[in-house]
Parts: C-alpha cells; sequence; structure tokens
C-alpha cells in the first residue's frame, strides 16, 4: 500500500490546477507542512507550469519587437526615399532657374565687328543689370576642353573654325523675353537658345548625363 507521501505525489499536479476535493487538499496541505521533499516536488511543478506561460510571454514580446523592427525599416526607407525625391527636385529647380535666366546667341561667320557691337548695345540698353559677354570661337574651344577635363587632348588639332562666335546673356526671365523680342530680327545672327520653356527634369537630367 502506498505511503503518504506517494499517495501526496499523485494529488500534486490536481493540487496545483485546483480541482481536488476539500478533504483531498486538506491532505495534501497538511503534508506539505511536514515534508519538505513533496515540497520541492511541488515547486518545481509549478515551475514547470509556468515555463510555457513565460515563453509564451517572450515570443510574443520578440514577435512585437520583430514587428517594430520591420515597420521602422520600412519606414526608414521611405523617408530616405522621400529625402531623395526632394533633394533631386530642389536641385533640378535650382539648375533649371540657373539656365533658364541664360540666352546664348550664336553668329554668322561672316558677321562684322559692328553688327557684334550693335547687338550688345541693343541688350544693354533694355537693363544696365544684364551680363553680356561676347565668346570668340578660340574661348570656344577652350571652354570645350575644361568641360572634356582629363580628355581634352582629343581636341588637339581641332579646327577652331567648327566653333562659332557667341554672345552669352545673364539675365532675369522677363529681360531674356525682351531681348528675345528685341534682336531676333537683326543682322549677323545665327541662332538664338533660351532655356526658359525647356522642360526641367529632361534639362537637368541632360547635364547630369554630361557630367
Amino acid at each position: 500500500m502506498k505511503n503518504e507521501c506517494d499517495i501526496v505525489k499523485d494529488l500534486l499536479f490536481s493540487y496545483c490546477d485546483g480541482v481536488l476535493t476539500q478533504t483531498s487538499k486538506e491532505l495534501v496541505e497538511e503534508h506539505l507542512k511536514n515534508c519538505e521533499n513533496c515540497r520541492n516536488i511541488l515547486e518545481e511543478i509549478k515551475q514547470d507550469d509556468k515555463s510555457p506561460k513565460q515563453k509564451k510571454e517572450v515570443d510574443f514580446l520578440k514577435s512585437i519587437k520583430k514587428k517594430l523592427n520591420k515597420k521602422n525599416i520600412i519606414i526608414s526607407i521611405t523617408l530616405i526615399f522621400l529625402a531623395c525625391i526632394v533633394i533631386f527636385n530642389i536641385l533640378t529647380f535650382r539648375y533649371y532657374n540657373e539656365m533658364a535666366s541664360k540666352m546664348e546667341i550664336y553668329l554668322q561667320d561672316d558677321i562684322s565687328d559692328e553688327d557684334i557691337e550693335n547687338i550688345k548695345n541693343k541688350i544693354t540698353e533694355i537693363s544696365s543689370n544684364i551680363e553680356v559677354e561676347y565668346i570668340s570661337k578660340e574661348k570656344g574651344l577652350e571652354r570645350m576642353k575644361d568641360k572634356l577635363g582629363d580628355e581634352k587632348n582629343i581636341l588637339d588639332g581641332f579646327n577652331v573654325n567648327r566653333f562659332y562666335e557667341s554672345i552669352e546673356i545673364k539675365a532675369n526671365s522677363e529681360e531674356i523675353e525682351t531681348i528675345l523680342s528685341a534682336i531676333k530680327d537683326m543682322s549677323g545672327i545665327r541662332k538664338i537658345i533660351t532655356y526658359e520653356n525647356n522642360n526641367p527634369y529632361e534639362l537637368f537630367i541632360g547635364y547630369l548625363l554630361t557630367k
């Protein structure tokens, strides 16, 4: 016949679950007061019962942390992407505003010095704030070499006469329109280039591709 310890050990699981009758519960509790071994077994049973719950809590916290990390990564990537768009737009329209304030007037090969002066005087009559610069064929070639940088040697021996003389202008958009109307029919002009009505993105991307 089982001794009291064996009986109590059999009842400990039910005791922990709270399903014993009052009589059996009192028996277990009375025995536990005097039996250290059974008390230790009871503690082990309680620890085992807590472990799955603790594991679930830990797993749940890990799951939350993982979701938060994933969310933070998505937010970070989104913010970086938006920042890139903002920076690209700022650079695009800064470059566009710079180019929109420029005009390039390419001159005929047989243009006289008098005609060049007439064009420059017509421009400066519009506003004293307009910047006007005459670009000779030689200066045009030097500029091209500067743009090519380390590859400028490919222009050695290049026929300078393949460049056009030009006049470069820097002004605000209203002045650019006034200048265009004032000089478009003057003699000695081969071509006039303005950038104000160009697509800002195409203009900036084209600039990047030539860098």
